[in-house]
């Protein structure tokens, strides 16, 4: 049996020119995959060439398997856009720069403690290498099948917005004076937010991906929290005054993500995997939570937790009845039994404490929250010396009220643990409403959502994304938040809420029977229309 190529088929009579234009499209097509896999060789072979120098100059070391690691990483990319967001995501989170500082994803490749360290000069970090590589093999593939196809999202406009804000702080505090390191370094990481809710929107295309999405957050966080137990026990020797906190400071929001999924997953009854899964996973998330000793991550889980109650309230009076009184009398006990316990299973009784009833905190709590006073009264100041215009990025924060010296942070004199009043602080009065027109919408827009899609595994990730925006910010009110680590995470988080309906809206085939004695299968549910969702 013989192949006829495309280019010897005879048209029929009537049919030349379609088969001219056939031909035409055929052969332009091969015309592109070859010179797409002439670059992928080309490419191969530039890594290949490259690791065979290191190894030459250098021998076999950790840091050539890390470079291996993050080239099969592009390589991944490269191949398939959509698992870079899954990487990008995973590789952020399970990093961490207190117990793991080697650890280089997040950090430059100048930065001398980092496993991929390259030169003082290469100024960008792994991460960003990997969110242009994916930007740019998601173009590039839409521009090798002449279609395109982005889609934007009721979110696209709030989140536009809000970023043109941060890139007019940006541009204007160094037009006027600004320190430009400082500039850069103050406003880079949010530059991320908007960059991956787009390519999270666009990138995941159905039902199955939003699930992958989230077993890579949940298991880096469960790698970092092993690593925290591990840290503790072994390298602290559960003596936590040779380092008063374990982890970073916004680890503990991100930690909060893994127990709201876990309620969710009961609640909505998504797949029984995760109702498997996850509760074992429980006592090593516990432990580095708790060592953490972050009052302001306690109090950001109780409101999503309260969230919660509000949304059972409304969804099932039933269980709402049944559990919410016991959480309740537990929380109760709770307090009463660690109410001055100043131990780690104290922290978050502590917490409540010094919300509720700061006269009784204990002196370190109060010195804390003496000194975010202090910053607020400055950060007022601040707010009223350029209101509308703010100051820019890069630009001293002055201060009327003098604090305690932590000259350690390299940025002291810049930022502030009240991470809502320095947006309005650098960008002025409109920036900050935009802040809040992008956290009112994502909120309104998820909720929105959330009464519409059916299906309980998505219904669990999407709440668990809403709730992370409700947690970031605030949690952002007393501490520092706009980090790579957090943007990053929000980004992927507000692309979740503004791509799902867009996604479950989507046709989807039924499954055949592979057996005669099996149900016939039933059509995956939709989303509700608005009126029976009310």
């Amino acid at each position: 049996m013989s192949v006829t190529s495309a280019n010897t088929i005879r048209p029929r009579v009537g049919d030349t020119f379609g088969a001219i234009y056939n031909k035409s499209s055929v052969d332009s097509l091969l015309s592109r995959t070859r010179w797409m896999w002439r670059l992928w060789f080309l490419g191969l072979l530039g890594s290949t060439v490259f690791i065979a120098l290191m190894m030459l100059l250098s021998g076999p070391t950790v840091s050539l398997v890390a470079w291996i690691v993050f080239l099969l990483g592009a390589v991944t990319i490269i191949l398939q856009p959509r698992y870079g967001i899954y990487l990008v995501l995973f590789l952020t989170l399970v990093g961490d720069a207190r117990m793991i500082p080697w650890f280089p994803f997040a950090k430059n490749f100048s930065s001398g403690e980092s496993l991929l360290f390259l030169h003082n000069a290469a100024i960008f970090s792994p991460l960003e290498a990997y969110l242009v590589l994916i930007l740019i093999s998601w173009l590039g593939r839409m521009a090798m099948q002449r279609k395109i196809k982005l889609y934007l999202g009721p979110l696209f406009l709030p989140t536009l917005v809000f970023s043109s804000f941060i890139a007019y702080g940006l541009v204007y505090g160094i037009l006027r004076g600004g320190n430009l390191n400082v500039a850069l370094w103050e406003s880079r990481a949010i530059f991320y937010l908007p960059l991956m809710m787009v390519l999270t929107a666009n990138l995941i295309v159905n039902r199955k991906q939003f699930s992958n999405l989230m077993w890579f957050v949940i298991f880096a966080l469960f790698i970092e929290a092993i690593v925290g137990c591990i840290y503790y026990f072994f390298i602290l020797n559960l003596d936590l005054s040779i380092a008063d906190q374990i982890a970073a400071h916004s680890a503990a929001i991100q930690f909060n993500t893994f127990f709201i999924y876990l309620v969710c997953v009961w609640i909505f009854r998504a797949s029984w995997m995760k109702r498997l899964l996850l509760p074992l996973m429980v006592p090593f998330f516990l432990v580095t939570y708790i060592m953490m000793q972050r009052r302001a991550g306690f109090m950001s889980l109780a409101v999503a937790i309260v969230l919660i109650i509000i949304f059972l309230y409304q969804e099932n009076r039933k269980v709402f009845f049944t559990i919410v009184p016991l959480i309740g009398l537990a929380a109760l006990v709770y307090l009463a039994v660690f109410w001055n316990s100043y131990g780690a299973l104290g922290m978050p009784a502590q917490a409540v404490k010094s919300v509720i009833a700061p006269a009784q905190a204990s002196n370190q709590d109060r010195l804390s929250d003496l000194y975010r006073m202090g910053e607020n009264y400055n950060a007022l100041f601040n707010m009223r010396r350029s209101p509308l215009l703010g100051s820019g990025f890069g630009h001293k924060i002055i201060s009327i009220v003098k604090l305690p010296d932590i000259s350690h942070f390299v940025f002291w004199e810049y930022i502030i643990h009240n991470s809502i009043a320095w947006i309005w602080i650098r960008i002025g009065a409109f920036g900050f409403f935009s802040m809040l027109f992008f956290i009112g919408a994502s909120i309104i827009v998820g909720m929105q959502a959330l009464m519409r899609v059916q299906d309980p595994d998505l219904r669990a990730v999407l709440f668990t994304a809403i709730a992370y925006v409700v947690m970031h910010f605030t949690y952002a009110y007393v501490d520092m938040s706009w980090d790579i680590e957090s943007m990053v995470y929000l980004g992927a988080m507000v692309g979740v809420i503004g791509c799902i309906e867009h996604v479950v809206d989507k046709p989807v085939p039924l499954k055949e029977k592979r057996w005669p004695w099996q149900p016939i299968p039933e059509p995956v549910p939709g989303l509700l229309p608005l009126a029976e969702s009310e």
